[in-house]
């Protein structure tokens, strides 16, 4: 796997560069968390027989239906 990168430039919607230390700094943490969660998912997967491509495939579909949620019921 590629080393991880431990400072990413995050945008907001305008796409001006988020400057705020501390929301950078959460930001880069939770991509940290995923990136770690879904390098086990991938490697327990590939261990029970599961092939690439199909877990590639999901997590892929699950980002492309990713919606807010906060605030709704």
């Amino acid at each position: 796997m590629k080393k991880k990168p431990d400072h990413l430039i995050w945008y907001s919607k305008d796409k001006k560069v988020i400057s705020c230390d501390e929301t950078n700094k959460v930001l880069n943490e939770n991509y940290l968390e995923m990136v770690n969660i879904i390098q086990s998912c991938y490697d327990d997967a590939i261990l029970m027989g599961c092939g690439d491509q199909d877990f590639k495939d999901k997590i892929m579909s699950l980002t492309d239906n990713l919606e807010f949620s906060l605030g709704k019921k």
